[in-house]
């Protein structure tokens, strides 16, 4: 898009009369009813049960922290995992032989997880400055509180990496070791501000709706999706006859929620629209996010086949980070191969929770 065009759909967002808004938003609010959760929302209902128990042992605003395992039986160094905000987190647990979850437990962690709630129409406010500052921070220190340790390995999914990358540069002393899994450095915006600014007075946050066209874009036919899951997780079966992990899969593939307004202008105009992020001139809460600050160790783990985070959108996240053990893992695979596919849990993740027991610097 031209920036005549962009400063176009700026000046007509500005132009619409605020009655006139008012009017248009009201079928728009009705129509997105069923995916902008109200304050009681419990997107628990909306998941499938757990393949792996968990207790919630703290909630606070737009976060629930998960604890998986049982409180009697000993347990190893505490792992955190950050999870993105624009998709319900039970890929990580989607299957007994494909759960993130339960490959750390195996290899003995005491695991937990960030599950962010969707935010609803009173969250709009909320930017990096509150998903940082005012909710991961407090994950991290009940997580340092509850397992008696200093520092607290992080391992952070896709954006969720972000956020992970974010918070280790501002908080370097409470991170043991930090793992970014399909995370982006530097990315294209395919969102123009103002696009942003038209989509802002119409819904408020971006809507889930909007989220999902752009993430599933490759796989807009449902009936796609058993071709696209094969190649995506390099296994050619799954494109012959129904599997459990098609069903999980294709139920999850819409379990897309919104987007806080902030963060999503955050993310798309300043993080990356400005390379913010990359450069080191990110600011939140009033600080810059310098990537040098990153003292521990860095696994950067990437998808050498993965479309909707390319390989070459990573690079240059070792070398800009102040750590002296920073390394990238390629692995084989698609985006969702990362998590979900058999190669992955029985090569990489063996190889992930090596490096976070210490081993392979």
């Amino acid at each position: 898009m031209t920036d005549t065009a962009r400063t176009a759909y700026a000046e007509a967002a500005s132009r619409i009369p605020e009655d006139r808004i008012a009017a248009l938003r009201a079928p728009a609010a009705r129509a997105q009813a069923v995916v902008t959760p109200r304050r009681n929302y419990d997107p628990y209902l909306n998941d499938p049960e757990p393949t792996t128990p968990f207790d919630v042992v703290h909630e606070a605003g737009l976060l629930r922290l998960r604890h998986y395992g049982s409180e009697t039986e000993p347990a190893g160094p505490p792992v955190l995992i950050v999870c993105s905000v624009v998709k319900r987190p039970y890929l990580l647990d989607l299957l007994a032989e494909r759960s993130v979850v339960r490959s750390l437990l195996h290899r003995g962690f005491s695991v937990y997880l960030v599950d962010w709630l969707p935010p609803t129409g009173d969250d709009t406010w909320r930017g990096f400055d509150s998903y940082i500052n005012q909710h991961l921070a407090r994950a991290v220190d009940q997580v340092r509180s509850r397992e008696h340790v200093e520092q607290v390995s992080l391992v952070g999914c896709c954006f969720g990496g972000v956020l992970a990358l974010v918070y280790s540069a501002l908080y370097p002393d409470a991170v043991a070791r930090l793992c970014t899994l399909a995370t982006p450095l530097r990315m294209r915006s395919p969102f123009p501000p103002g696009v942003l600014d038209f989509m802002e007075r119409f819904y408020g946050n971006a809507p889930a709706w909007w989220i999902r066209a752009g993430l599933n874009s490759r796989v807009r036919d449902p009936l796609e999706r058993s071709s696209f899951l094969a190649s995506e997780l390099g296994e050619p079966e799954l494109a012959r006859a129904p599997s459990a992990v098609q069903r999980a899969l294709g139920r999850w593939f819409d379990s897309d929620v919104p987007l806080a307004a902030r963060l999503f202008r955050e993310l798309m105009c300043d993080a990356y629209g400005d390379a913010q992020l990359a450069d080191s001139r990110l600011a939140v809460g009033g600080k810059r996010v310098v990537l040098g600050h990153i003292r521990s160790p860095l696994l950067n783990v990437v998808g050498e086949h993965d479309m909707l985070v390319p390989a070459s959108s990573t690079a240059g996240l070792e070398t800009s980070v102040g750590s002296r053990s920073a390394s990238k893992l390629v692995f084989p695979t698609g985006h969702l191969g990362l998590t979900v596919s058999l190669a992955a849990h029985e090569r990489l993740w063996p190889r992930i929770c090596t490096w976070l027991h210490g081993g392979g610097d």
